[in-house]
């Protein structure tokens, strides 16, 4: 019987015990970050040009240092004020628990949806490159010429696997998904339709990859909406980036 009234609370359609965001709160929360990752990205740029290294580690070093740093102060600030330490006890929610057997049943045809619409969708991405969004920075186009095996870019593919496959994804789980959506739940099933619009729309580096992110993260917030377990989000958003960053190095090594 606990049992039952356990998986009715974690699939209950809104949360109400819950401190809700109003609508404009929870889009200033949503892209504050990421204009700062925009930011330092374009800052950063040149220098990290001139340094000898590839445009795209601006993009990580951005990500790692001030998008990481902005997203879990946040966190820890809320934990201070809430709890009086900075604890993330009450911040961070939707621990939800399953059997490890779900998980796999979960995660891995998320893992095989990623990987075909990532197949799918790069030409559509190329194409909105090259049609739509041919004005942006040169340091926020991807790179158009092979990367060769330097210490510059044997560099910025170890950054990226533990920027963009590890750290990076983590934090962005428990702040998107782990406290923003939560704070939504009052819309119901609009929550996470919303928080994966705005997170989306928060990638403002990469405006050629919505179609693609938006496909990418909106199942995958429906199902932690509906199991109200972020553990889903993390095991699929850490494993996906982290095998596309380890494929990069192994091609990476592979050139001569």
């Amino acid at each position: 019987m606990k049992s039952m009234i356990a998986a009715k609370e974690a699939v209950s359609p809104s949360d109400p015990q819950i401190e809700q965001h109003t609508l404009l709160t929870s889009i200033v929360l949503h892209l504050f970050p990421s204009l700062g990752v925009l930011a330092g990205s374009l800052i950063a740029a040149p220098l990290v040009v001139q340094a000898g290294f590839p445009v795209e580690l601006a993009i990580l070093l951005s990500s790692l240092l001030v998008g990481v740093s902005l997203r879990l102060g946040y966190l820890f600030y809320q934990g201070k004020k809430h709890n009086g330490t900075f604890s993330l006890r009450g911040i961070v929610l939707y621990w939800g628990r399953m059997p490890w057997w779900q998980y796999l049943l979960i995660c891995l045809p998320l893992l095989l949806y990623a990987l075909g619409v990532d197949v799918l969708l790069q030409p559509v991405s190329r194409a909105l490159i090259t049609h739509v969004f041919w004005w942006l920075p040169m340091a926020l186009l991807p790179s158009t010429t092979a990367s060769k095996l330097t210490a510059a870019t044997l560099i910025t593919g170890l950054v990226l696997l533990f920027s963009d496959g590890m750290i990076a994804p983590f934090v962005e789980e428990l702040y998107y998904r782990g406290y923003l959506l939560p704070r939504l739940s009052r819309l119901g099933w609009f929550a996470p339709v919303l928080n994966s619009l705005l997170f989306t729309l928060g990638h403002f580096w990469q405006p050629y990859n919505y179609p693609l992110i938006l496909l990418l993260v909106l199942p995958e917030v429906c199902l932690v909406y509906w199991k109200r377990n972020i553990k889903i989000s993390i095991l699929v958003h850490c494993t996906a980036n982290t095998v596309s960053a380890v494929l990069s190095l192994v091609l990476l090594l592979q050139v001569r």
